[in-house]
């Protein structure tokens, strides 16, 4: 095995900010797979992939979708579990672009998926209070607007004081992170694995009997009524639609990966990392296929894709509901007793906040990792002694959370979300290209690479073939939300504000980069090393 000047003794530590990062490995296997699975966030997850899809493609069936998606968003997880047992350094595809492609596209990626991952704390944090809240409070019969309907005023306080409560968590440290996660994942899943079991065990006619006496509409003329607003589910699987629905797969499937962002703080990351990202994946793929499943099975195909047309989609015009049909409203008519109804309700909710963390966390110690290369602020990489974890980094991620809930919640910023979507999968893409090229551009590291990895095929490595299964997988998501209705609006408008990150990305790095060479400091060989320890 090869080891890289920085991770040699008396190598170029005078390149960083400091010679050691002053994180500890403090995550065990099952915080690091906490984190990643959180993440994922399945409740909420599958409540957008169910709630949107029947309103842009009404003849998809998604358990086909999710069956079809899964082995390519596989190849993308093994491009980020080849590049953290090369480098298992925070910052993630920070560190690892930069160091094989180029420092500027290493910070144009991470620095545009970084806004895209704390647009959706915040974006979560709406639609807890805007969509999911008032669905559990459908079920638990609470009318207060505050919870049925607050005002943006009432959203944007709420959303501060959360901001703040988890900003004040992560700065007790990683291993209160990992204890409230670890609390929030056991009722989370309680609830959820309620959920399904309700479902599995449930009849299709308990259903219609229990939507026909409590729902004030009836099962068939729900049916009927989406009919005529133009609602057709077809008869057997449109496999068009079902493939362009894939692009909600990926957006949902995304977070499983998410370890090297902390590899710095696990322990044995590079075996971890195997566990944490391949588990996230397989648990989220068997989680979300028998989810959709038993939705189906539950509520019906042709009923499901029916309600949600006059909920929320074409027929929404003459909908007659006390309610939005979301999976937590839908919960009031599952078997059993109202209080479990009202506790998986309620899991729904509580999801967002036990991963809410996990974003913070990504955001934090990615910025970390670009003041430690020199990049942002020196102060950005104070660690507190105390608590091991970077203080003045963790406040400024809670500032910009706050900034993006206000420009959520007054600017709309969410109705741009699937545009800042495509954002995202171009720079995927590009992560995908450096795990393509670096066994040949950078041969010292991926002498480290894992057996897998470096096995040929063709005389080909199987890292560059899986990588480019997972570049043309994300063209193709971008493709679609550009090309179907998916991305939204393709103005002016939208697209500067979509790509606002990578532009002031291109700025930032040009001013640094000058700025650094005008102090006689040469960044090109800080990006030839591996950041310390």
């Amino acid at each position: 095995m090869t080891t890289s000047a920085a991770e040699a003794p008396g190598g170029s530590r005078d390149l960083f900010v400091r010679n050691a990062t002053g994180l500890v490995r403090e995550l065990n296997a099952f915080d690091a797979f906490n984190l990643v699975f959180s993440a994922v966030l399945i409740p909420v997850g599958i409540t957008q992939v169910m709630g949107f899809t029947p309103q842009f493609w009404p003849h998809a069936n998604m358990l086909a979708s999710f069956a079809i998606a899964t082995p390519l968003v596989l190849c993308f997880g093994l491009v980020y579990l080849y590049f953290t047992t090369l480098m298992p350094r925070s910052g993630g595809d920070y560190v690892w672009v930069s160091r094989t492609l180029h420092p500027f596209l290493g910070f144009l990626v991470n620095f545009s998926l970084t806004f895209v991952f704390l647009t959706w704390v915040a974006f979560n944090f709406t639609f807890m209070l805007s969509v999911v809240g008032p669905a559990a409070s459908y079920v638990a019969g609470i009318h207060n607007h505050w919870f049925v309907s607050p005002t943006k005023n009432e959203m944007m306080v709420v959303s501060t004081i959360l901001t703040a409560a988890f900003a004040g968590l992560m700065i007790f440290g990683i291993r209160s992170v990992a204890r409230y996660m670890a609390v929030t994942f056991a009722i989370v899943w309680i609830g959820m694995i309620g959920w399904l079991v309700a479902m599995l065990f449930g009849s299709h006619g308990h259903f219609i009997r229990e939507w026909n006496s409590t729902s004030g509409a009836t099962y068939n003329g729900i049916i009927s009524s989406a009919e005529k607003y133009g609602f057709h589910a077809g008869g057997g699987i449109a496999w068009v639609a079902t493939l362009y629905a894939m692009v909600y797969c990926f957006q949902v499937y995304t977070g499983f990966q998410w370890t090297g962002y902390f590899a710095g703080e696990i322990k044995n990351a590079r075996r971890t990392a195997v566990t944490s990202i391949l588990g996230g994946l397989i648990a989220s793929a068997v989680i979300y296929m028998l989810g959709v499943g038993l939705i189906y099975k539950y509520y019906g195909f042709k009923f499901f894709g029916s309600l949600v047309w006059l909920g929320l989609g074409g027929g929404s015009d003459h909908n007659t509901l006390s309610f939005s049909p979301y999976l937590a409203a839908l919960a009031n008519f599952l078997p059993g007793p109202h209080w479990f109804e009202i506790f998986v309700a309620l899991c729904f909710v509580l999801a967002i906040l036990w991963w809410t963390p996990t974003g913070f966390m990504l955001g934090t110690r990615n910025v970390f990792a670009w003041s430690f290369d020199r990049l942002a602020p020196a102060r950005l990489t104070d660690v507190s002694d105390r608590f091991h974890t970077p203080v003045v980094a963790t406040v400024f991620i809670a500032l910009v959370v706050e900034l993006l809930n206000y420009l959520n919640i007054y600017q709309g910023l969410g109705a741009y979300l699937l545009n800042i979507i495509a954002v995202m999968g171009g720079a995927f893409i590009i992560v995908s290209i450096a795990a393509m090229l670096t066994p040949y551009t950078r041969r010292d590291l991926h002498t480290a690479a894992p057996a897998w990895a470096a096995r040929r095929v063709g005389g080909v490595p199987v890292i560059t073939l899986v990588a480019i299964v997972s570049a043309v997988s994300w063209g193709f998501v971008i493709w679609i939300a550009f090309h179907t209705g998916f991305g939204g609006s393709i103005g002016w408008k939208p697209m500067i504000k979509a790509f606002t990150a990578p532009l002031i990305a291109v700025v930032w790095y040009l001013i640094v980069w000058g700025y650094r060479r005008s102090q006689g400091i040469d960044l090109s060989r800080t990006f030839h090393e591996i950041p310390p320890e």
